[in-house]
């Protein structure tokens, strides 16, 4: 376990109560669903819904999509081989996704089965959550790949602290992502 997290956007039940729900998700439409309902719940009462937060979305709901097919088994089980945003939900997965399942899977190391499941989806939450709030706060020309990108970036950072510090053995790295030609999605640990 972490010895240091930040706080989630949600309070312990609720976000049990999510983690149960992402757990029972059996196909992209229902991913959709849930992530749907937890931006509602984050961005209510929020006054820019229809400019800025309604643009961030669409590639922020595919952006976490790809994250949680790669790093949550279980939802990689019950999705299958969709491609959320052609290429940017692959990507994202592929490179973010695969930091996140290893952080996922070493903080949940000395766990069981269905308590295993549930703490991970229980982090997936904070930390989707996080995101949707930092991407809340982008400012009105804000492109709206780039704000979901960053608000992703720091909630991984926020709540993966091994993310946030490179380790000795990847001293000369910052650790971050970024696009490279051809819309690829580069991590550098």
């Amino acid at each position: 376990m972490l010895e240091f997290e930040a706080p989630g956007p949600f309070g312990e039940q609720e976000e049990i109560a999510l983690a149960m729900e992402l757990m029972s998700v059996a196909s992209e439409e229902e991913l959709e669903q849930f992530l749907g309902k937890m931006f509602k719940g984050i961005w209510k009462g929020v006054k820019k819904v229809g400019s800025v937060i309604g643009k961030v979305a669409k590639p922020l709901g595919g952006m976490l999509k790809g994250l949680a097919k790669t790093a949550l088994p279980f939802v990689g089980k019950a999705l299958g081989s969709f491609i959320p945003i052609p290429g940017v939900g692959t990507a994202i997965g592929g490179a973010l996704g695969g930091a996140l399942a290893k952080a996922l899977e070493m903080e949940t190391a000395g766990l069981d089965g269905e308590e295993r499941e549930l703490e991970m989806a229980r982090r997936f939450v904070r930390i989707a959550g996080s995101a949707a709030q930092q991407a809340g706060m982008a400012g009105q020309g804000a492109d709206p790949q780039r704000a979901a990108r960053q608000a992703i970036d720091a909630a991984l950072r926020s709540h993966l602290p091994q993310l946030r510090q490179p380790s000795p053995s990847r001293a000369g790295n910052s650790g971050t992502w970024r696009r490279q030609g051809g819309g690829q999605i580069v991590l550098d640990l």
